[in-house]
């Protein structure tokens, strides 16, 4: 996820007066999201990748929102730690994976050694 997209993700990117058609469409987005969290149609994002921490650890390299057949879902692209990107696409009012069966590579998260 490019540092743009996180600070508009965590509603930390300023209002500009002068922003270009990109950002404004990121701001358009980013208030789109904030306002259907609000109601509580959709989870954040943070809470997103909190619920799918515990199976699916990594970083997140870029997220978006976008909705398909009447449903609001994240498209999430994460990096492993073994630095394989996993692609996920998640209902976001309840951050599960439905519809395909998860990436292989998405098992329990542990913490101590076999």
């Amino acid at each position: 996820m490019s540092r743009l997209s996180q600070l508009c993700w965590a509603g930390l990117m300023p209002v500009i007066a002068h922003a270009n058609v990109a950002n404004l469409h990121l701001q358009a987005d980013h208030n789109i999201a904030k306002a259907l969290v609000k109601s509580g149609e959709i989870l954040s994002l943070d809470t997103t990748l909190s619920n799918i921490k515990p199976f699916c650890y990594g970083q997140l390299v870029d997220a978006h929102l976008y909705q398909r057949d009447g449903k609001w879902r994240y498209d999430l692209l994460i990096k492993n730690d073994q630095d394989t990107l996993l692609q996920l696409d998640l209902n976001a009012s309840t951050s599960e994976h439905d519809g395909q069966p998860l990436p292989e590579e998405c098992h329990p998260y542990e913490t101590a050694p076999r």
